[in-house]
């Protein structure tokens, strides 16, 4: 009896140690082959999350596309434009940073550019919008001719 008790011991270690090497070696689950469900609500969240972080990604990785007095401005920006007694409200759709454009779509489908200029010039209107941080800016551009 004294020797087959350090032999089973042996042989339990050894299956011990070895089923961690084993489990190790796995190949990667394959979803639908190997097991693996994933439900289609799972793999949109996925998506998005992969979205949003290829987005913030992007913006760390090109910051001189972010620079200048429209940094904080992003396409797709809701607007307000005051000029005299008149407000209304857009989208920008487009960004011209080297030259300071933008490009307003309206709900009309109406298309206006505009220019920054000096709060002082004449025929300005004060362009307001949230940047990244939910803080209100106000901007003054003119009509582009």
């Amino acid at each position: 009896m004294r020797t087959s008790f350090p032999l089973i011991g042996i042989v339990l270690f050894t299956a011990l140690t070895m089923t961690s090497a084993v489990y190790a070696q796995r190949a990667p689950a394959i979803p639908g082959v190997t097991g693996t469900l994933v439900t289609e609500e799972t793999a949109k969240q996925e998506k998005k999350a992969e979205d949003k972080a290829g987005a913030a990604i992007k913006d760390a990785v090109t910051p001189a596309d972010n620079k200048g007095p429209l940094a904080d401005l992003r396409p797709g920006t809701t607007v307000v434009i005051k000029h005299g007694s008149e407000v209304t409200e857009g989208i920008v759709s487009k960004i011209d940073r080297g030259a300071n454009e933008i490009t307003v779509r309206y709900d009309n489908k109406k298309v206006e550019k505009y220019v920054l200029a000096d709060r002082a010039s004449a025929d300005t209107r004060t362009v307001e919008y949230s940047d990244g941080t939910q803080r209100k800016v106000t901007r003054y551009f003119r009509l582009k001719s």
